[in-house]
């Protein structure tokens, strides 16, 4: 009897296991995955390791897209074996009330953590009051709209912001002249809209919002139609192919074009979608990143991966000659250059990154560069 319980009680073992790692919803996301997230205990005995908190959206209607973000993580750990750093992510959704929920319970599972690694503007914008006055530093990606308002902060923006990008897509728009503008109401979607209105004032239509999670039931039609636009500008995100399906459905012929944020690859492979154009980083897709980005997960990397990779990687390195002092590590960013997967990322005094901009289009159910004119295509975002 005593045998048998032996057996019974190791199998219990084993398959409770396997099961907490079937289940976690880090494994679940990112097969054969090298993040650790200690407990607080735990890193008492491992104080060798500094951990980098990560807040991505793990759920929402963008959740590929961070996705994309957590395996370019992935990968990031894998090519850098036996670093003393581990990423603890949280899932920080796809707006503000599941961005601060993961915040309130990162900070307090870890109170002493030196660096922040916050996605989306939303995100970027919920930590980044605390984050100044606790004096850690925060890599913002994928947030080209941050209310930086103290001085001084410890921020590193890998995304260029609105104001530096909208300016090459409004050259580009400007052959148009009855421009509607279409997104959901979030913070990124805001920003560019109220820098579209200041600098094509007599251009811009209308602003039509629309539910990014239901954008089928929420688009107005109608008021689009009525605008009569003659190019339309869609600020948006994973939700994009839904609403491309729905205009062109609609029988509207007008021309389409997108913010960086429109990048994916389910966009590409939407046949409504063709001749889409929009803007997006001059990537280095000579980068081995992208070869073993399609190797591990059978799919091609947007910028999206190629921010992550390079904001992660480039992290590694800042940690290992700084440990984990936040003034150090900010210093080490400032007047930093970059040759990674965005290509060659040059950060100013403040920790502010900028890079080539290109237009890419949907061509044949694939991204295709567009050549444009100088006057329309600056070789830099400034």
């Amino acid at each position: 009897m005593n045998s048998r319980f032996s057996l019974f009680f190791m199998a219990c073992i084993v398959f409770c296991i396997a099961g907490s790692i079937m289940f976690s919803p880090v494994a679940g996301l990112i097969p054969d995955e090298l993040v650790v997230d200690y407990g607080q205990d735990s890193l008492q005995q491992h104080n060798t390791s500094t951990p980098i908190g990560v807040l991505v959206m793990q759920s929402g209607f963008v959740s590929d897209i961070g996705t994309e973000y957590s395996r370019a993580f992935s990968l990031a750990a894998k090519d850098v074996p036996g670093s003393h750093i581990s990423q603890v992510i949280r899932d920080a959704g796809s707006n503000i009330s599941v961005a601060s929920m993961a915040w309130k319970n990162m900070s307090e599972s870890y109170p002493d953590l030196p660096v922040i690694v916050t996605v989306a503007s939303w995100t970027s914008n919920t930590v980044y009051p605390d984050a100044s006055a606790l004096g850690m530093v925060q890599v913002a990606l994928g947030s080209a709209l941050i209310n930086r308002n103290n001085s001084p902060d410890h921020l590193i923006r890998f995304t260029p912001g609105v104001e530096q990008e909208s300016p090459v897509l409004a050259t580009y728009l400007e052959q148009f002249n009855r421009i509607v503008l279409l997104g959901g109401n979030n913070q990124y979607t805001n920003g560019y809209a109220d820098t579209f209105e200041k600098l094509l004032p007599e251009k811009t239509r209308t602003i039509s919002w629309y539910n990014p999670d239901d954008p089928k039931s929420t688009l107005n039609i109608s008021e689009i139609r009525e605008a009569d636009p003659d190019a339309i500008v869609l600020l948006g995100f994973s939700e994009v192919p839904a609403v491309v399906r729905v205009i062109r459905d609609a029988g509207i012929t007008a021309p389409l074009i997108g913010t960086r944020g429109v990048e994916n690859n389910a966009l590409a492979a939407t046949k409504e979608a063709e001749g889409l154009i929009f803007t997006t980083p001059s990537l280095n897709r000579t980068n081995p990143f992208f070869d073993r980005y399609r190797e591990y997960y059978h799919e091609d990397a947007t910028f999206f991966g190629a921010e992550g990779y390079d904001a992660m990687t480039s992290l590694y390195s800042a940690v290992s000659t700084c440990g984990n002092s936040p003034d150090c590590i900010c210093t080490w960013y400032q007047n930093q250059t970059i040759d990674g997967a965005l290509g060659e990322v040059s950060f100013d005094n403040n920790g502010v990154a900028s890079y080539p901009i290109t237009f890419r289009a949907v061509r044949n159910g694939t991204f295709e560069d567009v050549t444009l004119p100088p006057s329309v295509l600056p070789d830099t975002v400034e």
